[in-house]
């Protein structure tokens, strides 16, 4: 079936085909397999001084180039083996780490004559434990997946890998802790995102078979482990609501990655999710049109990712139970109302919608009031009406504070109160019947 399509084409046409399975090569070649052997040993050896001394030369220590070169033929000529192994005995450069390393029993696992599993598991061997779990929960996403380091580092944060520094913003650990994995060569920068290699995306599964699980075929919802914790499922167009409600059997599910499209059936299943999956952390739900009542038993979710079509949506009331919610994400939504208890949301770090339109006569200013904390919402915001409202109530909205906004469209009369962030890139006033401009709106702001 792969070849079929390629018998008809003009003469002088060819396919190359490279993989790590024998039982492919028999079944598509046409002529002999070429056997790409690893890098042979005298440019090893430079590779791999470049890769732990940063350096060529031959003045590094004379003790740790002999052990290296002890270790060398254990990498099977392997250049990921080299970058990723090297980089780990940089980190420490004393003899008895790397002699623990040359010693480790890890090399003598049954292997391949070209398999480099142990040099890759020895790396991840020695990560520090934070470092580890970040990168073994990579393998609930597929291979070739392409990583951005600060939704990532969000992600981590909210599962609770990332150990608190003081008054350092965790997210930002978590885009340290990022950083020391590219510098250890777990991932590598391609078109300005991160991938993982192939072979390092095998070992992270291996270690995290039970907690992590790749949901791309309808024979998969009978492969789950039962006590899986992390779930993408990848869209198809061939999974039904049956399949989507029977993730309610997982009940230690804490994070759940889903690009499925149900359209209007998708509120109905993810209303079953809120019902079952009580110690949710993290949701990504494409295709979403709003969201059920019963969002406020998610109790200990942290980052909430909604996409959506280009609509006008409410939040449910029971949203503002999420007391937990650090990151929401609701892409091409555009909000005509907050509950008057949105401002409860008291750990709520970053609020990013497509857009949020106000009406600031509801309930005597509690829709401008319900913004007051809100100080990470990102993008633009539209406020109506707030002509009825007193220079006081204005005042509580504290716009100046939210630095993130790009856009702000005011359509008032009183504006004494409304001074917005000094960073804002544009601002729009309708039906503005004052006789003098407000103070803050000077040539030096």
């Amino acid at each position: 079936m792969f070849r079929a399509p390629f018998t008809g084409v003009q003469e002088g046409s060819a396919i190359l085909v490279t993989t790590r399975c024998p039982i492919v090569t028999a079944g598509v070649q046409t002529m002999e397999a070429v056997i790409v052997e690893g890098i042979k040993d005298d440019v090893f050896w430079s590779f791999f001084k470049l890769c732990v001394f940063r350096s060529e030369g031959s003045d590094n220590d004379p003790e740790l180039e002999g052990i290296g070169r002890r270790i060398l033929p254990k990498l099977k000529g392997s250049p990921l083996a080299a970058k990723t192994l090297g980089r780990m005995l940089s980190m420490d450069l004393q003899a008895s780490h790397w002699n623990s390393i040359l010693e480790s029993e890890l090399w003598e696992l049954k292997q391949k004559e070209t398999e480099i599993l142990p040099a890759l598991r020895l790396s991840y061997m020695y990560l520090p434990f934070y470092l580890k779990q970040c990168f073994a929960f990579c393998a609930m996403y597929p291979k070739d997946y392409k990583f951005e380091k600060t939704c990532l580092a969000e992600i981590w944060a909210a599962e609770g890998f990332v150990e608190p520094q003081g008054g350092v913003r965790i997210q930002d650990i978590g885009s340290q802790y990022f950083e020391d994995l590219v510098a250890r060569s777990f991932f590598q920068k391609v078109n300005g995102g991160y991938v993982i290699h192939d072979l390092l995306h095998d070992m992270a599964q291996k270690v995290s078979e039970h907690d992590c699980f790749i949901l791309r075929n309808k024979t998969d919802f009978d492969k789950v482990p039962q006590n899986v914790r992390h779930l993408y499922v990848l869209h198809n167009i061939d999974f039904d609501e049956s399949n989507l409600l029977s993730l309610c059997n997982y009940t230690k599910l804490r994070t759940l990655i889903c690009n499925n499209i149900l359209r209007s059936r998708l509120l109905f299943v993810m209303d079953h999710w809120c019902t079952k999956l009580t110690r949710m952390r993290v949701i990504s739900c494409a295709f979403i049109d709003e969201l059920p009542d019963s969002i406020g038993n998610w109790k200990h979710i942290r980052y909430l990712e909604i996409f959506g079509p280009s609509i006008s949506k409410r939040i449910p009331s029971t949203f503002c139970w999420l007391y937990n919610l650090q990151i929401l994400y609701a892409k091409n939504y555009t909000l005509r109302s907050l509950s008057g208890d949105f401002g409860k949301l008291i750990n709520l770090q970053k609020f990013e919608i497509e857009g949020l339109a106000l009406d600031s006569s509801h309930e005597e200013g509690q829709g401008i009031r319900s913004i007051k904390n809100l100080n990470q919402i990102h993008g633009y915001l539209v406020i109506n009406n707030i002509s009825i409202l007193s220079k006081d109530h204005a005042a509580e909205a504290e716009l100046k504070n939210k630095k993130y906004l790009d856009r702000l469209i005011l359509i008032i009369e009183v504006l004494e109160g409304l001074q917005p962030p000094t960073s804002l890139k544009g601002l729009f006033v309708e039906n503005y019947l004052g006789v003098s401009l407000p103070s803050w709106f000077q040539p030096q702001n």
